[in-house]
């Protein structure tokens, strides 16, 4: 059993501000905004949480000894989430299992976003994929050269954890920007040669780090959609989405 103080530490305002991120603002089990502004000042609505309790009493001790632990280090940040005050007296009175399970779940689904986001920054994307994505935020709506559905290869390369309405966009976005991109892609290739190699190589090694972490499908398209935003400085999540698309079809994901 992890071995807790009797005296409840106070997380440090560092830990706070961690943990506040962590949440994106919000309660991550009702959805309030955490602070809001009051008269000029910004006022903190919520409170620092222990999932395993910090100072156990004899009920929750034997209610919660077989279940999973985030951390041995009861003030670890693992062991920390960030609640509006009303959820987290929820939480706490009484202590149940059902409770106890979501909230480990919210924060291993927490963990694995924040994981992503800092991966970011050890993957880069060539800066010449900016030329494909100012072409595709310049379209104007007018017909283009459209793939056939017979040769579509998301079929064969989906499993059942690629939910149906993302299946059904990839297939539209390669449907019909499939052939102007792989265009574009030839076109940096007779200015700056081996390029379009070096972009998929990345996206390939990407994909493969996903996969490792045990993602499924639906969960790659998503991360490798913000991946792709936040190394090009691209705002447009539907451009992120059918360049995700079009490697799916070049064979880069879910190969």
């Amino acid at each position: 059993m992890a071995k807790s103080d009797s005296k409840r530490k106070k997380p440090t305002e560092n830990m706070g501000l961690v943990l506040f991120d962590e949440v994106g603002g919000i309660c991550p089990k009702c959805t309030k905004p955490l602070m809001k502004k009051s008269k000029g000042q910004m006022i903190k609505l919520f409170e620092i949480a222990h999932i395993y309790p910090n100072s156990p009493n004899p009920h929750e001790a034997e209610l919660l000894k077989n279940e999973e632990k985030l951390s041995e280090n009861i003030d670890d940040e693992s062991n920390l989430i960030a609640l509006c005050r009303d959820c987290h007296k929820i939480f706490d009175n009484p202590r149940t299992i059902d409770g106890y399970r979501e909230m480990v779940s919210i924060k291993r689904e927490l963990q694995r976003l924040s994981g992503l986001k800092k991966s970011w920054f050890d993957n880069s994307i060539d800066k010449e994929i900016n030329k494909v994505i100012a072409s595709l935020a310049s379209f104007s709506g007018e017909a283009l050269e459209e793939l056939s559905l017979e040769a579509l290869k998301i079929d064969s390369k989906s499993d059942k954890t690629l939910g149906g309405l993302v299946k059904l966009k990839i297939k539209d976005n390669v449907r019909y920007f499939y052939s102007d991109i792989k265009s574009k892609f030839s076109e940096l290739d007779k200015s700056e040669p081996y390029t379009s190699d070096m972009i998929f190589s990345q996206v390939k090694t990407y994909y493969l780090k996903l996969k490792k972490q045990g993602l499924d499908q639906t969960q790659i398209f998503s991360a490798l959609t913000d991946w792709i935003k936040n190394s090009t400085g691209c705002k447009n999540t539907e451009i992120s989405e059918i360049l995700v698309s079009f490697f799916v079809q070049n064979c880069e994901v879910f190969s």
